[in-house]
C-alpha cells in the first residue's frame, strides 16, 4: 500500500526526504512520514513422515494449478503460529513442527512470503471451502507440478536440500 493521502487526517501527502530512506510520502498536517506497507504471509511446504509434499488447488483464482498452503499472518501471530493455523484451517491436518525455510517478496501483490516447512502425519485431509483438492506428491513430483519459477517451487527445492 502506498500512501497518497494521510490515513489519519486525509491530507494529501507530499514527498519529503527522510534520512537515508529517500523521498517518502509525508503528512505536513500530522508531521509524520507514511512508509509503504505490504502484507506478510506464510507459504507452507507441508511434508509428512515419508517426505511427501501436500499441494492444494484453490477454489478461486487459477483453479487448475497446484500451490502450497498459504495465508496472511494475523496481528500478534508469529510465522510459526500462522503456519500451524493455516495448515489446520485449510487441510484439517495438525502440525507436528514448523521451521523457517526462506523468504521472498511477491511483487504482484505486495506480499512478503515467509516460507515454512511444516511437518504433519500423513492422513486424509478435511479441506476447507477455499480448496478444491489436496494431494500428496513426492518431493520431485511436487517440484514438477507447481508453476516453474514460482516461490513455492523455490521453497520446496530448499526443503528438499534439508532432507
Amino acid at each position: 500500500m502506498r500512501f497518497e493521502y494521510c490515513p489519519n487526517c486525509g491530507t494529501k501527502n507530499v514527498p519529503r526526504e527522510i534520512g537515508d530512506e529517500g523521498m517518502i510520502p509525508y503528512c505536513e498536517n500530522c508531521k509524520r512520514p507514511w512508509f509503504d506497507m505490504f502484507s506478510t504471509c506464510v507459504l507452507n511446504v507441508v511434508m509428512n513422515e515419508d517426505d511427501e509434499v501436500l499441494l492444494i488447488r484453490q477454489s478461486y483464482g487459477d483453479t487448475a494449478k497446484f500451490v502450497g498452503v498459504a495465508g496472511f499472518m494475523k496481528v500478534g501471530e508469529t510465522p510459526e503460529q500462522s503456519a500451524v493455523r493455516e495448515v489446520l484451517e485449510e487441510t484439517g491436518l495438525t502440525a507436528l513442527s514448523t521451521a523457517y525455510i526462506d523468504s521472498a517478496f511477491y511483487d504482484g501483490r505486495d506480499q512478503l512470503m515467509l516460507g515454512m516447512l511444516t511437518r504433519v502425519r500423513k492422513a486424509d485431509t478435511s479441506i476447507s471451502g477455499e480448496l478444491l483438492e489436496a494431494k500428496w506428491f513426492t518431493v520431485d513430483d511436487a517440484i514438477d507440478t507447481v508453476r516453474e519459477g514460482s516461490i513455492i517451487q523455490r521453497f520446496i527445492k530448499a526443503a528438499k536440500e534439508k532432507l
